[in-house]
């Protein structure tokens, strides 16, 4: 349970701050996140709003201690991951490069995870 909650700070951590970056400092995040495009003021902070609420809702999880969809945000990340790519292929963005670098931080954590607890015992990872 202790590895599990370690892999879960972290991308709740990274979407809560990385949310208050988009939606307080837009044009700061998108530049230190390495991106060449311009996307206005407004649809950073929209998805700013979403990253937080998101960031919160697994930070309520971690806070209960309440893993249950814990296999399904490894399938989530993992979609993330890769459609991160398929982004950059259209729009040639480095910010597309950089979102699936600090998302495989935690999802390599979070396969390690899985896989030992399933060797251990195949324990509920639901």
């Amino acid at each position: 349970m202790r590895l599990k909650r370690l892999t879960l700070i972290y991308p709740a951590t990274i979407l809560t701050f990385g949310g208050l970056g988009f939606a307080l400092l837009p044009e700061f995040t998108l530049d230190l996140l390495q991106s060449n495009q311009d996307y206005g003021d407004v649809m950073p902070r929209l998805v700013g709003m979403f990253m937080v609420a998101l960031g919160s809702l697994i930070g309520l999880f971690v806070a209960r201690n309440d893993y249950t969809y814990y296999g399904y945000s490894i399938v989530a990340r993992t979609g993330f991951f890769v459609f991160f790519f398929v982004l950059y292929s259209i729009d040639q963005d480095p910010l597309f490069l950089v979102f699936p670098a600090i998302v495989s931080v935690g999802l390599i954590a979070s396969y390690f995870v899985y896989i030992s607890e399933w060797r251990a015992g195949g324990s509920d990872l639901t």
